[in-house]
């Protein structure tokens, strides 16, 4: 009998997560490869090892992608007191259908990297009842090369996609500035009122001193109005600049991208985009603006009273713990509520599109059970992180509630012993206030920006993608005279050759009929030769010129393929018949319809 796994020395293991359900072979292989310091990304995997959107992968098909990698694998199958020593870290095959990483076990725990729910630690005991039995060890080869971690999307890189951001987030900030001016004055009123003219029983001075700062609050309502007015316009402005140039980019990917991912990525990608919009159209002014309050409040407080001022600070440090305590929980909440609300609408339009082959096999009841399950996922996506807020609000609710009967008590304890005035404590208070909100919203910010590091990945997984289009491709300004086919092989990922070793050339005004059984290659030929699909080995010549170095853009100005699956896109037929020309030609279109 053995431990399960008796192990050296522990690297550092990183914590991959996965962004899609069948993703999470790929994000533990990564894991690992991160262990050797060989660091890759889910996506960056993704483009290397085309990998099925709908399967994701087994223990066997993860051993051949870590073989490709230059590692050595081997399966163990047991209980967990029952296999042979190993060496940490492990993937395990976990509750039937997932994969995790085992980084530590003992005698009474275990602590594995999820995929889908970051760190986790168990006992031993409910361990077992996870385990599915078996594990993938993974070692280096002697051939293995280390790798640095690759530059990901940062909000900073997306923000230069919107130009003219910079020049309103600086009309915001000075707006923010006057904001500030008008709010900092408003607790002297008070002050001012208490202790001089209430103390003189001077009517004249309470008039003055209201006629004044009666004109202060209007301004401040002012610059408030207009501050969120031009909020509203840099969010929306962001998000379209954002949306503009990634979608400008995802119709140029390479069809290969869009068969490995799920059917809902492009929603989930949309609304990553809506959610980095927000906070980079305001996100950094708010933090700067709200830091600016915090300091400027936190002096005025310093100047009333040290020892007070001192207690506020040491609460609103108990504040901050709270919070950031939430960051791990939050950032996986909304990334998992993007991810779940994304495939429940992709399966609402799925079913739109697919309800004549529901009716006609009497498949509703299954259907809708299918929706029904997508539905509570997604519903219980929302509700967590709802519920992770509301913990924090209580949370935050009781150490600010605390800190302002702290503050109260003691600052009343400094009237009696003659060191403060009332006015100043109704001063004092105000600008604590002021402190407190601004650390609140600092913190909310900084939150928000942590959460978005899985919409980043999903929004760079598509960036980074190769694009089929390039300025320096040789341009077909007339129509092919000549395709050859030279050796040409094809195969889908995983799966046996389309297409073996092709040898044809055809030349302009010859007709060539192509026939074959379903499944054969017919289509996969035509797309070869428009360029959707690059050939697994061989060379297709395009006038002479290989298909890789053509502009596939003018390329496909001369073709035109009509697929078995093609759809019909909203608007009328002719659109669809003319590509949706701006002048479309109806007489050519009756004529392509006969």
């Amino acid at each position: 009998m053995f431990s399960l796994f008796q192990y050296k020395k522990q690297g550092k293991t990183p914590v991959i997560r996965q962004h899609e359900f069948t993703e999470c072979g790929l994000a533990c292989l990564a894991m690992v490869l991160g262990h050797y310091d060989h660091h890759v990304s889910v996506s960056q995997l993704r483009r290397e090892i085309s990998v099925s959107a709908d399967a994701g992968t087994s223990m066997a098909e993860l051993m051949t992608l870590a073989s490709d990698k230059n590692m050595s694998g081997r399966v163990l199958k047991g209980e967990i007191t029952e296999i042979e020593t190993s060496e940490l870290p492990l993937i395990a095959f976990w509750r039937g259908n997932h994969f995790v990483v085992i980084v530590k076990i003992d005698s009474r725990s275990m602590t594995v990297h999820d995929p889908a729910s970051g760190v986790r630690r168990y006992r031993l005991k409910e361990a077992e009842k996870l385990f599915s039995g078996y594990v993938l060890e993974l070692k280096p080869t002697p051939c293995f090369e280390k790798k640095s971690p690759d530059e990901k999307l940062t909000l900073g890189r997306l923000a230069n996609k919107s130009p003219s951001l910079f020049q309103r987030q600086l009309l915001l900030f000075v707006l923010c500035i006057f904001t500030l001016i008008t709010m900092l004055a408003s607790p002297t009123y008070v002050q001012l009122i208490m202790d001089e003219a209430i103390s003189r029983s001077d009517s004249d001075l309470v008039i003055l001193l209201t006629a004044i700062f009666a004109i202060v609050f209007i301004f401040e309502v002012i610059g408030k109005f207009l501050k969120q007015l031009l909020e509203i316009l840099m969010r929306n402005i962001a998000y379209d600049d954002l949306s503009q140039s990634v979608r400008h980019y995802m119709l140029r990917t390479q069809t290969s991208w869009f068969r490995s991912r799920p059917p809902g990525i492009v929603l989930a990608i949309e609304k990553s985009l809506h959610a980095c919009a927000e906070f980079i159209s305001n996100g950094y002014v708010q933090i700067l603006f709200s830091s600016l309050i915090a300091v400027t409040s936190l002096l005025f407080m310093l100047l009333y009273n040290v020892k007070i001022a001192l207690l506020t600070m040491l609460l609103m440090g108990v504040f901050f713990l709270i919070r950031f305590s939430l960051i791990g929980p939050y950032q996986r909440a909304v990334d998992d509520s993007i991810e779940r609300t994304a495939q429940y609408e992709s399966l609402l339009v799925e079913t739109q599109k697919g309800i004549i082959t529901l009716k006609a096999n009497n498949m509703e009841q299954a259907r809708d059970a299918v929706m029904d399950k997508s539905q509570r996922e997604h519903i219980a996506g929302l509700m967590r992180k709802e519920r992770l807020l509301a913990r924090f609000d209580v949370a935050s609710l009781l150490v600010i509630n605390a800190e302002q009967l702290l503050v109260v008590c003691f600052g009343a304890w400094l009237i009696l012993e003659g060191q403060m005035s009332i006015g100043m404590l109704y001063a004092y208070i105000s600008y604590k206030r002021y402190f407190s909100d601004a650390m609140v919203q600092v913190a909310q910010k900084l939150l928000d920006k942590n959460a978005l590091k899985g919409p980043l990945d999903r929004v760079g997984d598509l960036l980074f993608a190769p694009s089929e289009t390039s300025q320096f491709g040789k341009r077909i300004v007339t129509s092919p005279v000549c395709l050859q086919f030279e050796d040409v092989s094809f195969a889908y990922p995983g799966r046996e050759a389309t297409l073996q070793h092709i040898n044809m050339t055809l030349k302009q005004g010859e007709e060539a009929v192509i026939v074959g059984q379903s499944g054969s290659g017919k289509t996969t030929l035509l797309r070869l030769i428009s360029g959707m699909l690059l050939a697994s080995s061989g060379t297709l010549r395009i006038n002479k010129i290989p298909i890789e170095e053509c502009d596939l853009s003018s390329l496909r100005q001369h073709i035109r393929i009509v697929h078995a699956d093609d759809i019909l896109f909203t608007g009328s037929i002719l659109d669809n018949i003319a590509c949706f020309d701006s002048a479309p030609d109806g007489e050519q279109g009756i004529a392509a319809c006969r």
